[in-house]
């Protein structure tokens, strides 16, 4: 039996990554807003790293099957199981959840938002190119984006150049959408005392992590190591794996390089630990147009936990950040850029230090969890009005 809600309450609903940064910022809102978060979730995507493996041919009559049954236990479960609720939200990855979330809250007059953060054919055709732009089954990822938001009642959104992306390319109502920018879990992410030893040193770690895929920029990161290399007292620390690996350790090994270590994958908890020792946090490079579009979530995370940020130079770190003052933007996929800007913050330990505050209060300011939860309070607003 179905019980009535007592206090506010949203339903998660499908397939969607339950430890995605979004995913969690989200929950913390509904927690701080006294919104009873209920899940109607089973695990699919985060079952792997690379998610092209789903869309290979081999693959892809057993990914049918199995999202049909995961689609049959989902229905049965929202229809008798899950308890009165205000709105529906479909998370990150849920591009293939959208239609029956859609279908299912229609039948329980409920609203429909959802959260994509980026756009499926950004990713497979335009950034990783996994698809051809002019083949069949791009015009097939184009066509699940494009439904997937029409479907929508609100979808969330991380910046103003995102948006506008998605209004030009799936031609989707401007008036849809709401802006919140990812932000960080902050019981993980937060900053940590650091040692005597560490702040008398010269010695500088730059900190990379993430996927190894091409809006990360990672060779231009290594190159600037190469240009580097004759520093002692810089080094730097990538971690990651991914699409390009093999291309980014044959570069590597073809530079000679000695300043860098590479950490195939750290567990997620463990990664404030790498952050904590760094000196400076790298962002992304790439010179592709999704690197463009969004603000990664390594760069929240650095922010959070006050460490000084370099990142690509974008429209959409624009959108935030003021150059030299809460972060160090320099143009994207240049090497000598980066490397120079490594330098200036080495040189100058107090406008590091000044840079690594000025980002954390921009953090508290703009990305922390009490004002996302403001955020996605006016979000629900905009939705019942």
């Amino acid at each position: 039996m179905v019980s009535k809600k007592t206090k506010p309450a949203v339903c998660f609903f499908g397939t969607y990554e339950s430890t995605f940064p979004r995913t969690i910022t989200l929950k913390k809102a509904c927690n701080h807003l006294n919104i009873k978060v209920i899940e109607c979730h089973l695990p699919f995507w985060e079952k792997t790293r690379e998610k092209f493996a789903f869309f290979t041919p081999k693959s892809l009559f057993r990914i049918v099957f199995q999202l049909i049954l995961i689609y049959i236990r989902l229905t049965v479960r929202y229809l008798f199981k899950v308890e009165d609720h205000d709105a529906v939200i479909v998370g990150y990855n849920g591009y293939f959840d959208m239609l029956l979330a859609k279908l299912l809250a229609k039948m329980r007059r409920k609203p429909v938002i959802f959260t994509p953060v980026f756009p499926l054919y950004e990713t497979l055709v335009e950034d990783r190119k996994y698809i051809n732009k002019f083949s069949l089954k791009s015009k097939v990822i184009h066509f699940i984006d494009e439904v997937s938001c029409r479907l929508a009642d609100l979808i969330i959104i991380e910046t103003k150049t995102y948006l506008d992306y998605y209004c030009r390319e799936f031609n989707v109502p401007r008036e849809k959408f709401y802006k919140i920018p990812l932000g960080a879990d902050e019981v993980n992410f937060f900053p940590r005392p650091t040692s005597a030893i560490t702040i008398n040193s010269s010695h500088m770690n730059i900190l990379f992590y993430g996927k190894f895929i091409p809006l990360q920029g990672i060779p231009y990161i290594i190159k600037t190591a190469k240009i580097l290399e004759n520093d002692k007292d810089i080094s730097f620390e990538i971690i990651g794996s991914g699409q390009l690996s093999e291309e980014i350790n044959a570069l590597a090994q073809s530079l000679h390089l000695q300043n860098v270590t590479f950490i195939d994958w750290v567990d997620y908890q463990s990664l404030p630990y790498h952050i904590q020792k760094a000196d400076i946090c790298l962002g992304i490079f790439g010179d592709t147009l999704k690197a463009r579009r969004g603000i990664p979530i390594k760069v929240y995370e650095a922010l959070a936990m006050k460490k000084p940020v370099i990142t690509g130079d974008s429209p959409a770190a624009r959108e935030v950040f003021r150059p030299n003052v809460n972060a160090v933007l320099c143009p994207m996929a240049n090497p000598e850029a980066l490397a120079e800007s490594i330098l200036l913050l080495k040189k100058d330990k107090e406008l590091r230090q000044k840079i690594a505050e000025a980002g954390f209060r921009l953090y508290q300011h703009l990305f922390s969890s009490s004002v996302i939860a403001q955020e996605f309070k006016k979000a629900l607003e905009k939705l019942s009005s």
